[in-house]
């Protein structure tokens, strides 16, 4: 007997049990307690979106989701760590554009984009230039002529090498001719401190972590890094008004799980915060926050954040960031 001809059905046989073993996984997901891994500090934008989402999820899920902030380098511990974790789909990592900009800025850290498969994009945040409440520059033009008159003197803070805040503002410095020195600080809200504090100068963050300081007069915001205003703060202006088009900055948050994911345990999670993101006390709660809701899907998503990674990547060559 020809021992080819049972191939075809060994091969049929073999596919069944692995989609059998894949719908298995489905059903028992999730049995135990899913961890959002944040990579920031506790009091930015991406803390209290996971904050806000995983109470949700846990009614979702049934098991209970908690958020644990895994910090340093920029994000990149945080982003790390989930690569490291086994791929169960019990660690799953929020992240904004650095877990796409950092490996453009340091080529030996690890980890790529394309590590990492995407469940969902929550949605973005505006991004404002921002200087300490009562400093002398009242309006953009203000800081881009102080800056020139003392190159290197003046100070910006980011949260990290490879952040989108460092991305904006090397492409800002480009576009204005001025020339800054970069502070790393480790996450949005130290660098909203740091201007408060009088121990930096400017930044570009997002307008989660900048509204309440901006609200309370602790910093004053000199620029949308947008082509529209802000309706909450109709009196600033954009950069697209002031003359820089290319400094343009909505800091996107996203749910991922490390690549090697069963797919029915991907889609499982993916459709699970889709649906906790239509509830319309949650987005309430969201847009507050300073994000608009975009809720895509992976496929979606994914093709979002191809677009971003081609875009940022010119940024990265024309700006020398490396």
């Amino acid at each position: 007997m020809n021992p080819f001809a049972r191939l075809p059905k060994a091969i049929f046989l073999i596919a069944f049990i692995f989609s059998a073993a894949s719908s298995v996984v489905a059903a028992e997901f999730p049995s135990k307690t899913i961890q959002i891994i944040n990579p920031y500090p506790a009091g930015a934008v991406t803390d209290i979106l996971a904050r806000l989402i995983a109470d949700k999820a846990s009614a979702k899920f049934g098991q209970s989701v908690i958020v644990v902030n895994k910090t340093g380098g920029g994000g990149a511990v945080g982003i790390k760590a989930v690569k490291a974790a086994p791929a169960d789909g019990y660690s799953v990592l929020i992240a904004p554009p650095p877990i796409a900009l950092i490996p453009l800025a340091r080529k030996d850290i690890g980890f790529t984009l394309d590590d990492f498969t995407a469940l969902n994009l929550i949605g973005r945040t505006p991004a404002v230039m921002i200087v300490k409440g009562d400093s002398p520059w009242k309006t953009l033009e203000d800081l881009i002529a102080d800056g020139k008159k003392k190159p290197g003197e003046l100070t910006f803070g980011t949260p990290g090498s490879g952040t989108s805040g460092h991305f904006t503002m090397e492409l800002f410095q480009k576009e204005t001719g001025v020339k800054f020195i970069h502070v790393p600080l480790g996450g949005e809200a130290p660098v909203a401190s740091g201007i408060i504090g009088g121990n930096i100068h400017t930044s570009i963050i997002g307008l989660g972590t900048a509204r309440p300081h901006l609200v309370a007069g602790g910093l004053r915001a000199l620029a949308v890094a947008a082509d529209k205003r802000i309706d909450e703060f109709p009196a600033v202006p954009t950069t697209f008004e002031k003359g820089f088009s290319a400094v343009e900055a909505s800091p996107w948050f996203g749910f991922f799980v490390r690549n090697g994911t069963d797919k029915s345990v991907v889609n499982k999670l993916a459709n699970g915060f889709r649906d906790v993101l239509e509830d319309q006390e949650l987005r309430a709660k969201i847009v507050k926050a300073g994000v608009s809701i975009d809720n895509l899907g992976v496929a979606e998503a994914a093709q979002f954040l191809a677009k971003e990674l081609k875009r940022w990547t010119e940024v990265a060559k024309a700006a020398k960031i490396n």
